[in-house]
């Protein structure tokens, strides 16, 4: 269970006076603190160590209580002060400012859009399994070599060895130029389909060129493209992320049609495929689930139509139909507004699905669990008023379909769970964390009963509850919070490991205080901080690794802790800690959200003052010269409310103007990565 987590405040207040001298940063004596964090490791890798206060240095005994985290700080629910609006730190990174990135960075953010994009492929595992794939400079070598031993001048096209390229033997035949067109497509790379295209566009000069010729080499036809590679060529347009991925994909679906050859008329692969180039662009193309739809019912017209069933939907195809609608905005009106539910439309391709299976006897386009859960999630983004309650009816429709039947297909696992439950902690209802927790006890029950043993909760169904209380507003969200987290270790020390609580459920608790108008939230945020590191050094347990959402989740609640002049100069000293410690930790670096939540700490908690804009400035050099000046850091700075001149010199724009990140030196923004999901991804890969 967790141990009772309480900062021993006695030696923090036994002498409030001799406490604030000794720490980093003194409200009413601001010119030293100033001195002190200048004269820091951190700002100046100075050689005197630093030194946290007293209460933070206190370590606990191996022999403390084992009574939950919850018990010690219950009581303080009842302290409420004046309401401060929470800010989400990670949330500034989507703000007003105008970040003008440079070229090469709005290149990096176009890569990270693409591998994001290919990330949600469900057939990576021959890209993760295979090394070849896997390698960008083989496949270009690869390529061509290929290409320049077919090429037009070369008139021996016949079957042959080219030597040991890239690590082994290569042959002309199909099956390499197969090859290499389907490790592009999981390539992820930029160029991948500049690649894909020239080696198809090569199989087609060879076929022209011998058609042409009236030649009939065996060797030859070898060479030509079939079905199979005009598919995995659209297959890489597919994973391409690019725009106009739907209509690229559609125009090489519509050639293989008008060539009138068997060997190359489309299939169900061919035209999911397609149906997945337009799903893909969905989020930035307004028109590509109208278009995924029509090729989704064009396929049963096919069925029906042909006595080969060559062409037939399937679930597969029409769950890219369901994604594109999960990812439409909207019908754009003439004044700007966008209007209609992608999540409702998505709905209704259950519907269809069903009338059709139920019309045609073809049981492949009957809805399963993919679609279900593709359905839940897309209700569960769609961020309307009833939005959880749609996807609660949809699972309850999976229970009702599971209890009927007795088909695994429709069964709802884990996964439906956890996607309902996000939809509920997202939903911005009064009961909305309430019933999160409700399904989670629905789940156990399940499990428990030997009902639904596929519905056994693991971590993420616990830290979908716990965000749902961290974005609750209720008035004892924290407590009940560590509530779920205790739960959590309980059920891990009767053998649960599938819900040790992790990173994300500590950082999720914190952020659960740093949201609420709890007195003293700093100082609770930062023991269950403590709690979680000291459950690293004990465990070694990876997951439990202190990374920076930890300690940027702490500083965000010392930033709007509430309360006396001794509760703002507490949570200063535990932001200093954090701050220090981060940047002295085997466990990251600071980055923009860490100085930017920083700046916010000292511009709540210390008044205005010369000393205050003296130690925002030496903080902005620091992170300056970390290359971390996001957008969050410049509008922080500028809240601090320097004199015009004092700004300027600093950073060198006025204070009037919109701050833009290409206004500034490249190596003041050279290491920041803008976007929650790429931090998160890299915080997962140290």
């Amino acid at each position: 269970m967790v141990r009772s987590i309480k900062v021993n405040r006695k030696l923090s207040r036994q002498n409030p006076n001799e406490n604030r001298r000794n720490g980093i940063m003194n409200l009413t004596a601001a010119g030293v603190a100033a001195a002190a964090l200048v004269a820091s490791p951190l700002m100046l890798s100075a050689t005197t160590a630093f030194r946290p206060p007293a209460y933070c240095r206190t370590r606990r005994s191996s022999a403390s209580s084992s009574s939950t985290l919850f018990a010690t700080i219950e009581s303080q629910q009842e302290q409420q002060a004046t309401s401060i609006q929470y800010h989400d730190p990670s949330d500034d990174q989507d703000g007003n400012i105008s970040e003008d990135i440079s070229e090469n960075k709005q290149q990096q953010l176009q890569n990270n859009k693409k591998q994001r994009l290919f990330a949600k492929n469900d057939n990576n595992f021959r890209y993760n399994n295979n090394k070849a794939m896997a390698d960008p400079t083989f496949l270009q070598k690869r390529t061509e070599t290929l290409l320049r031993m077919t090429s037009p001048e070369n008139n021996i096209i016949d079957s042959m060895s080219l030597g040991n390229v890239g690590g082994g033997n290569m042959k002309v035949d199909k099956r390499t130029f197969d090859w290499l067109i389907d490790a592009w497509a999981y390539s992820g790379t930029d160029h991948a389909v500049e690649y894909a295209m020239r080696l198809l566009k090569r199989m087609e000069h060879i076929k022209d060129r011998v058609t042409m010729g009236g030649g009939d080499d065996s060797d030859d036809y070898e060479l030509f493209p079939d079905v199979k590679t005009y598919t995995k060529v659209i297959n890489a347009i597919a994973n391409s992320g690019m725009e106009d991925a739907g209509e690229q994909a559609e125009a090489i679906l519509n050639r293989m049609i008008d060539m009138n050859d068997p060997s190359t008329m489309p299939n169900t692969y061919t035209y999911t495929n397609v149906i997945d180039a337009y799903a893909r662009s969905a989020p930035y193309n307004p028109n590509a689930p109208y278009s995924a739809q029509r090729l989704a019912e064009r396929m049963e017209e096919l069925r029906a139509n042909s006595p080969l069933e060559l062409v037939k939907p399937t679930a597969r195809a029409w769950n890219s139909v369901i994604g594109a609608w999960a990812d439409w905005m909207g019908e754009e009106m003439p004044w700007g507004e966008y209007v209609g539910s992608g999540a409702e439309r998505a709905e209704c391709c259950l519907d269809i699905m069903d009338e059709l299976a139920s019309r045609t006897g073809n049981e492949d386009v009957r809805p399963n669990s993919y679609n279900f859960n593709s359905v839940i999630s897309a209700w569960a983004n769609d961020g309307g008023d009833d939005a959880a309650f749609r996807a609660e009816k949809i699972l309850e429709r999976m229970e009702v379909l599971y209890r009927q039947t007795g088909q695994e297909d429709v069964k709802p696992r884990t996964v439906t769970y956890n996607a309902v439950i996000d939809a509920w902690a997202k939903s911005g209802e009064l009961d909305g964390a309430h019933r999160a927790e409700l399904l989670l006890g629905h789940m156990m029950e399940l499990f428990e009963t030997g009902h639904n043993v596929d519905a056994k909760p693991n971590v993420r169904s616990f830290n979908t509850v716990l965000n749902a209380w961290a974005k609750s507003g209720v008035f004892d969200a924290p407590v009940r919070a560590l509530k779920v987290l205790s739960r959590m270790e309980e059920l891990a020390n009767l053998g649960w490991d599938d819900v040790l609580p992790d990173a994300t459920s500590f950082a999720t608790v914190i952020n659960a205080y740093a949201r609420s108008n709890t007195f003293g939230k700093a100082d609770s945020a930062y023991d269950v901080y403590l709690y979680m590191k000291e459950m690293y050094d004990a465990t070694g347990n990876i997951k439990l690794r202190p990374n920076n959402i930890i300690y940027n989740s702490v500083l965000n609640a010392c930033a709007f802790t509430m309360g006396d002049f001794e509760e703002q100069s507490r949570a200063i000293d535990i932001a200093n800690s954090m701050l220090m410690g981060l940047g002295e930790s085997p466990y990251g670096k600071p980055d923009h959200i860490t100085y930017g939540t920083y700046l916010k700490v000292i511009s709540n908690q210390m008044e205005p003052s010369q000393a205050r804009n003296e130690l925002a400035a030496t903080v902005f050099r620091k992170c300056a010269r970390d290359g971390m000046v996001g957008g969050m850091v410049l509008r922080q700075l500028r809240e601090m409310g320097m004199a015009d001149e004092d700004y300027e010199e600093l950073v060198g724009i006025s204070i009037w103007k919109t701050p833009s990140l290409s206004d500034l030196p490249s190596s003041w923004t050279s290491n920041v990565i803008e976007g929650k999901r790429l931090r998160r991804r890299q915080f997962r890969s140290e």
